[in-house]
């Protein structure tokens, strides 16, 4: 057997050379002066090698203490160099679950890996939903650990309470397990399936007729507890027939109030593309009675109270139309059915009411050869509305002429 001097005191030579000692167990002398420690073996009648470390990191004692652990598995019929290789992955594996395994650092990975394809508010929206109704349940939660059941029970909680806040939390959920899986964490992915929870309700947003738009209007007029940023919000919304979050998160940066344009950013816009929209002059007035009204600092025109550094709060307007007593009858999305509905009564061109609403065009190869973009067009129809708008506002009743009228676009 061997000792450690004989082990120190051998010199390499032109060709690797081995020092038995017993079992199997030896050193091997390369020629660069290194010296290994291998255990040959059979298991089954095939031969194998299993590398032990180099010495003198590895002590002789250590050595004969792995070498003495390999035969037991051997003597066990398994092989000393898998269960080796088992045990390595395995340790890495609970490192990985203590380091990276918690519900609350998946999320924060998938957040990362997925965040950046998404418009702000989405993001905004997204970790509001999930740190209210998610994150207490589970964030600390080694995630292999969480069941369907507990998913099942924590989304029928806030369906109770909120539908599509629960729809939105399972399709993050299902989101969040897929990163575990890719990132080795778990097998399955233990989120229900969609039929869990109810129907959406796929009822459109309620719209003022203009006879109601124009008793909104009025009444809006009429009331002076409102503030005034949250007046001129609405009554934007009304004019430009833009969605709600594209108002409220507008920015000073895309107004061009000499031009009387305003361009909605691709990251902001529900299709991804830049919008363009023209302003009546009804608009350009509102937005300069604003300008007095907001600090030069601010980036949003309509900032928040409690924080100028994010806008409008995002239900702001359905509250006002609530209060004003109109929550049955319509919502600030709604507007936009209004304006619609009123420019294709008249029979005015479908493909300008689109354009002013930054619909994507439901015929692809259409959209592909028309490239006009209806700019004057879109002008005259929403200066057109603005002047339809004045007459609800002031309680004229309002006219719809006939489709081949000349004026088809006035109201």
């Amino acid at each position: 057997m061997l000792t450690t001097l004989q082990i120190k005191s051998a010199k390499p030579a032109e060709r690797a050379f081995k020092l038995a000692d017993a079992g199997g167990l030896f050193v091997l002398v390369q020629p660069n002066g290194s010296k290994l420690w291998r255990y040959k073996f059979r298991l089954d009648g095939v031969e194998g090698l299993q590398a032990l470390g180099a010495f003198p990191e590895v002590t002789l004692a250590d050595a004969r203490h792995a070498h003495a652990e390999s035969r037991k598995l051997i003597a066990k019929g398994i092989h000393p160099v898998q269960a080796r290789r088992e045990e390595r992955e395995s340790r890495a594996q609970e490192e990985l679950h203590r380091v990276k395994g918690s519900f609350g650092a998946v999320c924060a990975d998938w957040k990362t890996a997925t965040g950046a394809d998404l418009r702000p508010a989405t993001v905004l929206q997204r970790n509001r939903e999930i740190e209210k109704d998610l994150s207490p349940h589970f964030k600390d939660r080694p995630i292999s650990k969480i069941t369907r059941l507990e998913l099942t029970t924590a989304l029928k909680e806030v369906e109770a309470r909120a539908p599509e806040v629960a729809r939105n939390l399972r399709n993050y959920l299902w989101g969040i397990f897929e990163h575990a899986i890719d990132s080795g964490l778990i097998a399955d992915n233990p989120v229900p399936p969609v039929r869990v929870l109810r129907k959406r309700n796929q009822e459109n947003h309620p719209a003022l007729s203009l006879e109601l738009l124009g008793k909104f209007l009025r009444k809006l007029d009429a009331i002076d507890t409102i503030y005034e940023q949250t007046r001129i919000a609405m009554l934007l919304v009304v004019l430009t027939a833009c969605r709600k979050a594209e108002v409220t998160g507008a920015k000073w940066s895309e107004i061009d109030l000499k031009a009387a344009e305003w361009e909605v950013p691709a990251e902001r816009m529900k299709a991804g593309r830049a919008h363009w929209v023209p302003l009546s002059r009804q608009a350009v007035k509102l937005l300069q009675k604003l300008r007095a009204l907001v600090p030069e600092e601010n980036v949003y025109l309509f900032p928040n109270r409690l924080d100028p550094d994010r806008p409008m709060a995002n239900r702001s307007l359905n509250a006002l139309m609530e209060r004003l007593g109109f929550s049955g009858d319509g919502t600030p999305h709604g507007m936009r059915a209004t304006f619609s509905t009123h420019f294709n009564a008249i029979g005015a061109s479908i493909d300008v009411i689109e354009h002013c609403l930054a619909h994507v065009p439901g015929n692809r190869v259409r959209a592909a050869y028309n490239r006009h973009g209806y700019r004057a067009e879109r002008r005259e129809m929403l200066q057109a509305w603005a002047t339809c708008v004045d007459q609800l506002r002031s309680g004229l009743p309002s006219k719809v002429p006939a489709p081949s009228s000349k004026s088809k676009a006035n109201c």
